[in-house]
């Protein structure tokens, strides 16, 4: 592994390619291909265009910049999350996966050529700022977004703490512009918050996980030890919130999981060079010793966060309740160039314990219930297949057999897909306004820990 856990899974972070020797990388690439391959003949069309840019486009371009953007073109050609990120980007990029970055908090992505949030990162200039999932960002600062890429995206929004930046959104649903001027923060993610809410069988332990970066785990171990303190050892299960959870390192996933289960199928990754193809398996380790457990999803559960949502769904450790997540299968290895930035490309995709890649499809809840009273409005519920050149979902065969699911408890029957018409608005500072999380405590109240802790073999 090559960058902590090497792999990664989520986010979607900046790209680019510096100039330099092409000659022994594609030696070594291309190995005793013949000069009158088709290889060296497209590589050949290649340096006539940039031989004719070089000397008739309107200015003079420069050439770093030039093989910056056929590099981008090259990467995002094949997938949305392959990149070649510049050495200031992937010192960004490592600084980000450490859990503190600066900028709005913002996990942006590109699909349709436009500029989409996945997700607002809690407790950031763009959480505080209301900036939801699915809204559109159109100008940055009062500069259309429109042909910007990704990276350019990115760049304009991060900077020196303290300054200010004007957001305009396209929001679904209201027909004007709205405009958000944010004061740019230095971002240290709080990625595991906890707190106890009360049930009518009894004391409920909810954390929620915002990423997956190289403190996931041990700060998800230090939760449920300060909510056993809390509450004296009395607690009847837990809820994990994985809503809007963009995904992260996958040896935290792996780890994650780990901790609620005590055997099992975690995750496999399988790649183009079968040697290289892994499998995690659960030990005998349940931190929450077989309570009751509801994990919460919608569709901002992507990649890392969906490793662990299907890792507890089908080895019968939780219920899932909310709406389907991302869908995003694929994993990304970075690989450092030469001094000179680093490559993520995508070199596996991870399958659940089901034998399946969730690769667009996602995850199915096992109690649908949407957050909001008009699930038909879709416009912010973008998902991986949405995005540009995603990846098909290579598992279209009969997958091996399962044991049977968790039984619903009896009230699932009486949980409504989606709020009433009067319910009140979601404000986060009051957990009775978020009616996936009050299901889920409706839910949770009628599960019995017996049922919960046989894992699958």
């Amino acid at each position: 592994m090559r960058l902590r856990s090497g792999l990664m899974l989520g986010g979607i972070f900046a790209a680019g390619l510096a100039a330099g020797s092409l000659t022994q990388p594609l030696s070594r690439a291309f190995g005793q291909a013949s000069p009158n391959d088709s290889t060296y003949q497209q590589l050949s069309l290649f340096s006539d265009i940039f031989s004719q840019i070089k000397q008739n486009y309107v200015i003079d371009p420069p050439t770093d910049k030039l093989i910056y953007n056929a590099a981008n073109g090259m990467l995002s050609g094949l997938d949305p999350h392959s990149s070649y990120m510049n050495a200031r980007q992937y010192a960004d990029m490592q600084v980000q996966t450490s859990g503190e970055f600066g900028g709005l908090g913002l996990e942006v992505t590109e699909a349709g050529g436009l500029l989409k949030v996945i997700s607002p990162i809690d407790g950031t200039p763009g959480a505080k700022a209301g900036i939801k999932p699915g809204d559109i960002i159109v100008e940055i600062d009062g500069h259309d977004t429109d042909g910007l890429s990704l990276d350019d995206a990115v760049a304009k929004m991060r900077g020196p703490a303290g300054t200010q930046i004007t957001l305009t959104l396209k929001r679904n649903g209201i027909n004007t512009p709205v405009h958000v001027t944010l004061t740019r923060e230095k971002i240290h993610i709080q990625d595991v918050k906890s707190k106890l809410l009360t049930s009518s069988a009894g004391p409920v332990g909810y954390i929620r996980l915002d990423s997956f970066d190289e403190n996931a785990d041990p700060h998800i171990r230090d939760a449920v030890r300060s909510l056993a303190a809390q509450a004296h050892g009395n607690i009847h299960g837990y809820i994990l919130d994985l809503r809007d959870n963009p995904g992260g390192l996958l040896d935290q996933a792996v780890a994650v999981s780990d901790d609620f289960l005590t055997s099992g199928e975690i995750v496999s990754t399988h790649g183009r060079h079968p040697e290289d193809d892994q499998v995690w398996y659960a030990q005998d380790n349940d931190i929450l010793n077989g309570a009751p457990m509801v994990v919460l999803t919608n569709a901002g559960t992507a990649s890392a966060a969906e490793i662990v949502t299907a890792a507890l769904q089908q080895n019968r450790r939780a219920l899932v309740l909310g709406t389907k997540t991302f869908g995003k299968g694929s994993v990304q290895t970075i690989i450092p160039i030469d001094n000179e930035g680093a490559l993520r490309l995508t070199t596996a995709l991870y399958f659940t314990p089901s034998g399946k890649s969730i690769q667009d499809y996602g995850v199915t809840p096992n109690v649908h219930v949407s957050d909001t009273a008009t699930p038909q409005d879709a416009f912010s519920q973008l998902r991986e297949t949405d995005l540009l050149n995603a990846f098909t979902n290579p598992t279209q065969q009969k997958t091996p057999p399962l044991p049977p699911a968790l039984p619903l408890p009896p009230v699932a029957a009486s949980i409504p897909d989606k709020p009433p018409a009067n319910w009140p608005a979601f404000d986060p500072t009051k957990p009775s306004t978020d009616f996936q999380l009050q299901m889920a405590l409706k839910l949770i109240a009628d599960m019995k820990a017996s049922s919960v802790t046989t894992a699958a073999n």
